[in-house]
């Protein structure tokens, strides 16, 4: 998840159901898997040049780098404060905007950030799709954006909590003698394997839980400040019915300032083909050819 602002009048917006543009039920949006294993679709913003964004479930706004704030002719019209893990900033903000990602638009408000050497233009949250269905299919590289369910055969249904309006499911993480069963953010925004906060590690004593060490990682926090990180092994995972082998997870050793328990990023859900039910708050799994299952037995 890029790490996104929120102001009173952004909480507002989430909460306002504004239709789509009149279309078919079914509307097809090809996309590019990144070297990062993220989601970048081509769009514009107010009549604007192709832009690139970054498709990300684990932020409920849009965000556009400052470097294209001309380009897509932004009125700034609101001040928005940012408070982040590493300090407290005021960002610039666009209350009015029309979007559109292939045959898809809507109005959306977008925050301005000074993203820099990033392979994108903008960050677009999951509420570009709120009152609709996205199916985002790895297989064929298509983001698929229904008006209802579409059939579910071969899915697994994810324990599903909403934290902050934010999609969340339940990951049960296990070393042979201990389980535990952290809400991680549905975040196709990360790049990264399971995260687990430094709230969440250290409640649960994790780093002596999972002791096979990979190595260290790092990230920044929203206003530039490197977060540290254990990266270890996990001998049993699962989502739902779904076994995974032995994923990574990187357990964060720097109070970062968070209360949730971390996120799943793209380089594990890119193993599965993905509906997030956009209406009722529902998310559904299907495995795909990247998915790497525990043996049976």
């Amino acid at each position: 998840m890029c790490e996104l602002p929120r102001t009173a009048l952004q909480c507002a917006m989430l909460i306002m159901l504004v239709p789509f543009a009149a279309g078919a039920a079914v509307t097809e949006v090809p996309f590019e898997l990144g070297k990062d294993h993220r989601i970048y679709v081509e769009g514009t913003i107010n009549g604007s040049r192709p832009l690139r964004f970054l498709v990300d479930t684990g932020a409920s706004a849009m965000a556009v780098a400052r470097h294209i704030q001309q380009d897509a002719k932004l009125v700034i019209d609101d001040q928005s404060e940012n408070t982040g893990s590493d300090g407290v900033t005021l960002l610039d903000y666009s209350t009015h905007n029309a979007v559109q990602i292939g045959g898809v638009q809507r109005p959306m408000g977008a925050v301005v950030i000074d993203y820099t050497g990033r392979p994108f233009d903008a960050v677009l949250g999951w509420t570009f799709f709120q009152g609709k269905v996205l199916e985002i299919d790895y297989d064929r590289s298509l983001l698929r954006v229904h008006d209802d369910v579409p059939d579910l055969a071969g899915y697994v249904r994810a324990n599903v909590r909403w934290i902050d309006n934010i999609p969340a499911i339940q990951v049960t993480l296990g070393n042979g003698s201990s389980t535990f069963a952290p809400w991680l953010t549905l975040d196709t925004g990360s790049n990264g394997n399971i995260d687990l906060s430094y709230a969440f590690g250290s409640a649960h004593r994790l780093q002596e839980a999972f002791p096979e060490r990979l190595g260290t990682s790092q990230f920044s926090g929203s206003a530039g400040r490197k977060i540290r990180a254990v990266d270890v092994r996990v001998p049993v995972a699962s989502i739902s019915t779904l076994q995974l082998k032995g994923p990574k997870a990187s357990i964060t050793v720097d109070d970062d300032g968070s209360t949730d328990d971390g996120t799943l990023g793209s380089e594990v859900l890119q193993q599965f083909n993905i509906l997030l039910d956009a209406r009722s708050g529902s998310i559904y799994l299907r495995p795909n050819r990247r998915f790497v299952a525990t043996p049976a037995g």
